[in-house]
């Protein structure tokens, strides 16, 4: 009696837990993606559901998402009239068993199909083989028995020749049917290899793997509830892209700003709320840790065991090893008349917000971004920015006169590394890479070369002297000749160069330059800046000496 007592209560406390269990519904969550975020090296994805429920326990399911899905990155919020309580979330993997099975066996069925068609034109032209066949039996039968039967005057000339005109146009007929058959026939060889192959395929993928999101509910109060998942994924990313157009008067250029957005997720992005940020995940919201930095005396060890060696030989190679598997982590880790004039169309641009330590982009219009791994362009921004102009040349390394901008980023973000296009009005004039420019730095760009102001470097003499009591000399002269073609005024800045003495007894000097010049450079670099009037030509002529014991060979000269 005490046992069934027993028993009874065991079953009163557990009946609770049975219920819950019994009750817990399982509801497919039919969601797609609305929003995505994009960063440079991955995608916060976010998608939704909107369910109506009644008082009770559900687990809603979120099937068939991508196996890329960081697990540890999946995150659900709720809002609605339901009282609901978020019970738990669980990712599992899934397997679509026999996915392909389907679409095998509607292959199978276009590939029959196409062969009983091209039976079928094999018996049409076995047919048409035949009635050629015929028509030459009469061909041959006529050609005896004409010869005899027109001595007695039949077949007239006009049975003749309806008799030939049959047989003429019966073989033509033939002919031609055959030739369209054969045509047919390689169109419908050309489609069964191409769906055969598509079974090979089809066959070799009967197993995908997939993820599942579940999430169990308690619901108190009947109402309507909207479930958001979001989830971070790999293989997703983009980069920056830059036109700069300069304006005829040179003062100011139009610099456009595009996002080239690419995934390979394994799921497509139909109409979604796009968001690109600066933020990069993969470098950590916290500075690294400086470890100690130990140094001690040198002291050599004893002669080892040839084991031993072998196993210390093993060593650099095991972290040589760990460095490059190391890096491998860190790249993947790592107007009116406005009318009358045609006006240029307008770019729709992205809505910039400032997030502390990033930049956002969102894309005012819904976008399509295909799972293929290319890269698909949207406009983010255009921006009219202030330039100052120059005239450059490096006339020991180009004959050519570069112009040269300095432009001021007035632009509320920065721009981030990428390639830039450059256009003087409408003519490309070559592309480059642009390094990151903060909000308000200034960065140079070169719109490529002015055929109007040309330069001229030749050397006019050089000259060794060899020192018997004193040091030895090597003497370089030079002549630059600038033109100004154009008919305002300007200034060229004139780059040249010194040797750098690598040893404190070589000495290296500029000799009698003809016009001062501007600046000397740590590096050796001499700078010019040669004001020109409209039409004008001008020479400047220098040396450079260099001077070292008599004793003693320079290199580098």
């Amino acid at each position: 009696m005490k046992n069934l007592r027993y028993f009874l209560f065991m079953i009163l406390l557990l009946a609770p837990a049975f219920a819950f269990s019994a009750e817990l519904k399982r509801i497919p969550a039919h969601s797609r993606i609305t929003a995505v975020t994009v960063y440079p090296d991955r995608a916060l994805t976010s998608r939704s559901v909107s369910l109506n429920l009644k008082p009770g326990s559900y687990l809603i399911a979120f099937d068939s998402l991508p196996t890329l899905i960081q697990d540890d990155s999946v995150r659900v919020e709720g809002k609605g009239s339901a009282g609901v309580t978020i019970v738990g979330l669980e990712v599992k993997r899934a397997f679509l068993e026999q996915s392909g099975e389907k679409r095998v066996k509607e292959l199978d069925e276009e590939i029959h199909a196409l062969e009983q068609r091209s039976g079928a034109l094999d018996a049409r032209k076995a047919g048409l083989s035949a009635q050629k066949a015929f028509l030459e039996s009469i061909r041959v039968a006529w050609g005896d028995r004409i010869s005899k039967e027109l001595a007695i005057g039949r077949p007239t000339s006009a049975e003749l020749l309806d008799a030939a005109g049959f047989v003429a146009s019966g073989v033509t007929k033939a002919e031609q049917l055959t030739l369209d058959i054969e045509t047919e026939k390689k169109s419908i060889k050309d489609k069964i290899d191409s769906l055969r192959r598509q079974l090979d395929e089809s066959t070799g993928s009967s197993r995908k793997e997939t993820k599942t999101v579940e999430v169990m509910l308690d619901v108190a109060r009947e109402g309507n509830l909207t479930l958001d998942l979001a989830t971070v994924i790999p293989q997703a990313g983009w980069v920056p892209s830059y036109d700069v157009r300069l304006a005829a008067d040179a003062k100011t250029a139009e610099l456009t700003f595009r996002a080239m957005v690419r995934q390979q997720t394994g799921e497509d992005w139909n109409n979604v709320d796009l968001t690109l940020s600066t933020a990069r995940p993969a470098a950590g919201g916290a500075p690294p840790e400086l470890n100690p930095w130990r140094i001690s005396i040198f002291r050599p060890q004893p002669m080892a065991a040839p084991m031993m060696y072998e196993a210390a030989a093993a060593a650099p190679t095991r972290r040589n090893k760990a460095k490059k598997a190391g890096r491998m982590d860190a790249d993947t880790a790592t107007s009116e008349d406005e009318l009358a004039k045609e006006a240029p169309a307008s770019f729709e641009t992205a809505r910039i917000s400032d997030e502390q330590s990033s930049v956002a982009f969102h894309i005012p219009r819904p976008l399509d971004i295909p799972s293929d791994g290319s890269q698909h362009g949207s406009v983010v921004a255009i921006e009219q920015l202030p330039v100052i102009m120059e005239f450059m040349a490096i006339p020991k390394l180009s004959p050519l006169v570069f112009l040269r901008s300095e432009i001021v980023n007035r632009a509320a973000y920065p721009l981030l590394p990428g390639k830039v296009n450059t256009f003087a009005g409408n003519t490309y004039t070559g592309s480059s890479q642009l390094k990151k420019v903060a909000a308000g730095e200034k960065f140079d760009l070169f719109f490529g070369s002015d055929d109007q102001v040309t330069v001229k470097r030749e050397e006019l003499k050089q000259q060794k002297e060899a020192g018997i009591f004193g040091k030895n000399r090597v003497s370089y002269r030079y002549r630059i000749e600038l033109n100004n073609f154009r008919k305002e005024p300007l200034t060229v800045t004139l780059r040249d160069q010194l040797p750098l003495a690598g040893d404190e007894e070589i000495k290296v000097s500029l000799d009698d330059p003809s016009i001062k010049p501007d600046e000397f450079g740590t590096d050796g670099r001499v700078t010019w800046r040669t004001p020109l009037k409209a039409g004008e030509k001008k020479e400047l002529t220098f040396g450079i000496l260099v001077e070292y014991p008599k004793d003693r060979e320079v290199t580098g000269l």
